[in-house]
């Protein structure tokens, strides 16, 4: 009676453990998601321009860092839900990118975003030119809102943008979209003409052509939320959908017509904030189309959704804003190669300040104080473009500054990688002494079953990452969203635990004979016979395998993970810093997010384990056998040998 007691208080025990592991577990994500997305614009102080081409001095002198105007006015159209199957399914889009009888009237570009999504998509990117790891305010699992973000309002107050910049390259601006826009921007950034989300686009390009006629501005941005709105609303065949898209088409086909706009002094620009139907690598894309002045038609090129707002600032000849990484769009443009050696010696002067200004935030050296190679490189071909400028020689400029443009960038996630190493050497020791404290005790019991568990636990753990890289799907949070994420995840984790519960099957009575010749004693004389007796079935065995099972899950699922990135991040599990200078790579955020779902998985399908590996086991009995031979079991006692003494021992 005492040992069924026993036996049913251990089963509580187990249940109620792996339940309350089970709700941390399964909370986890969520408060790592808060901890990432919590991420503030970081705090960093740019430098005013200052001009490499001498432009700012003389009777025809300019504003350091502003160029000649390739455009009377800019039209950025940003079209949320817009994607690359809207330039065949709108005539009006199609009609201007295939042109008339075959000719090419607009340029285009296939835009790389980010692997996830701002919390307002496109409106800080495009206005910046800046990456999350700068703005912050990104949402990992769009479009479920996020509480702990920055808005944009804040985020466009900490960074500079073309509104801010155009304003103070003495150029006017004008804004038309919905109040989630128009929230996020300052009264005194010029005109602003507010309507509902769902306004049907058509009625905001009346309005838009109404001011552009009248009044007018030099950088107009225009918002079209009517499509988006619908395809969130309804379904992509019902009427409510199909008369936002009709309505969207008349709107672009005035908006890019001659005849409701004058296209010989206005550059247009159309673009979507979001999609998801092309993926490249960790990121996706999104089209971009131009037209009017100063545009070269021709074949579409690919870019980044940064590039959109230095090409912008090109064709306005305004400043760049100071934390853009975006680059000129120049195969888009038709631009003298004067002005643009200009406007290319006016980017790599704000990335290079940018670059400096990175590294003086995170507290590390310039790479040209320690005479890096490629620093002292980039600094030389600097001074050789502006040579050449000065020179007349503007044919190779744009050869001499790519090199240095792509240094900067890449200066600066060199940089990120030196702040985060800075700590990682003592990291990495704390690291290792929590992933080996618990194979201490592994080594400390010297147990062949616990050492069977945690054996089979390390292919459990496994296993689901395989399954996953199997499926073709890359590492990253454009994969999935963070539910079906979790979804998978669990079935993923159970099938690796019935993986291992069979293993565990196969080889526990092997091991098990394997133990008791390690530790007890054979008497070939017979004259011990207590003991003697066919072994009862191994209920409590096998419940204490599944013990130990959870416990290897435990160590390989999520405390080797936690190790790992806290070595690499400095966050412990799903608890973040409070605003860190920067914030963690997606791709290790991502993995903790998979180890935290496998780990959820794992402990759910535990709680069903201990009879699911009994049937199991039962089975592989009934079928192969206990693997011990007739006559082994006749001529051998087993005993233990920590209960033998030496009176048990009598020579013969």
């Amino acid at each position: 009676m005492r040992c069924r007691f026993l036996k049913t208080r251990a089963l509580i025990i187990y249940l109620a453990v792996v339940g309350i592991l089970l709700a941390g577990a399964y909370y986890s994500p969520t408060i790592l998601r808060s901890s990432l997305e919590s991420y503030l614009p970081l705090d960093i102080q740019v430098t005013a321009p200052h001009s490499l081409t001498g432009t700012d001095v003389g009777p025809d002198s300019r504003l350091a860092g502003t160029t000649k105007p390739q455009s009377g006015r800019v039209v950025l159209i940003v079209v949320n839900g817009l994607g690359d199957d809207d330039f065949r399914g709108l005539p009006a889009l199609k009609r201007l990118k295939d042109g008339v009888n075959g000719s090419t009237i607009s340029a285009g570009a296939r835009l790389f975003s980010g692997s996830v999504p701002a919390v307002t998509p496109g409106l800080v990117t495009l206005l910046t030119g800046a990456s999350p790891e700068i703005t912050g305010g990104y949402n990992l699992d769009y479009p479920s809102p996020t509480t702990t973000s920055p808005s944009p309002a804040y985020q466009l107050e900490q960074v500079d943008n073309l509104f801010a910049a155009a304003l103070r390259s003495r150029n006017t601006t004008a804004f038309f979209g919905s109040p989630q826009w128009q929230s996020a921007l300052k009264p005194e950034w010029g005109y602003q003409a507010v309507f509902p989300i769902e306004q049907p686009s058509n009625d905001v390009a009346d309005a838009v052509l109404n001011f552009l006629k009248k009044k007018s501005a030099n950088f107009t941005l225009v918002q079209l939320s009517a499509m988006g709105y619908a395809a969130n609303t309804f379904s992509s065949n019902s009427s409510g959908f199909l008369q936002a898209r009709e309505s969207l088409n008349t709107a672009l086909t005035r908006l890019t017509s001659d005849d409701q706009i004058d296209l010989s002094r206005t550059t247009v620009l159309i673009t979507g904030d979001w999609d998801t139907l092309i993926k490249a690598g960790d990121r996706w894309a999104i089209p971009l189309l131009m037209v009017g002045q100063a545009v070269q038609p021709g074949d579409w090129i690919w870019g980044k959704q940064e590039d959109v707002t230095s090409t912008i600032a090109a064709l306005l000849g305004i400043e760049m804003p100071r934390q853009n990484i975006g680059r000129i769009l120049s195969g888009l443009l038709s631009i003298p190669p004067v002005d643009m050696s200009e406007k290319l010696l006016a980017l790599v002067d704000q990335r290079q300040n940018l670059s400096r200004a990175y590294r003086a935030r995170l507290g590390l050296p310039l790479p040209i104080a320690v005479n890096e190679p490629l620093a002292v490189d980039a600094e030389k071909s600097v001074k050789v473009a502006s040579q050449d400028y000065r020179l007349g020689l503007y044919d190779d400029i744009e050869g001499v500054i790519d090199p240095v443009l792509r240094y900067t960038r890449n200066d600066m996630g060199q940089a990120r990688e030196e702040w985060y190493a800075q700590a990682r050497l003592q990291r990495g020791i704390l690291s290792l002494v929590l992933a080996l404290i618990p194979l201490v005790y592994l080594f400390y019991r010297r147990s062949l079953l616990l050492w069977l568990a945690f054996g089979a636990a390390l292919v459990a753990t496994a296993l689901p990452y395989l399954f996953y890289a199997i499926q073709g799907r890359s590492f990253s949070f454009n994969t999935a969203r963070l539910d079906a994420l979790r979804d998978s995840s669990i079935w993923r984790a159970g099938f690796s635990l019935l993986v291992a519960l069979v293993l565990l099957s196969l080889a526990f009575d092997w091991v098990e004979g394997r133990q008791q010749k390690l530790v007890g004693r054979v008497d070939l004389d017979y004259t011990v016979i207590t003991g003697l007796r066919k072994a009862p079935f191994p209920i409590a065995r096998l419940f204490m395998v599944c013990v130990y099972l959870l416990g290897g899950l435990l160590f390989f699922s999520a405390w080797v993970w936690w190790a790992w990135y806290y070595w690499r991040t400095g966050i412990f599990g799903p608890f973040g810093q409070t605003n860190p200078p920067l914030p963690p790579d997606l791709s290790s955020s991502f993995l903790q997010f998979m180890s935290l779902n496998h780990t959820t998985g794992f402990l759910l399908w535990m709680l069903l384990a201990p009879p699911i590996f009994i049937v199991i086991f039962w089975l592989k009995r009934r079928l192969l056998g206990d693997g011990n031979s007739d006559d082994e079991a006749q001529d051998i006692l087993v005993k233990s040998r920590a209960r033998s003494t030496g009176k048990d021992i009598i020579k013969t």
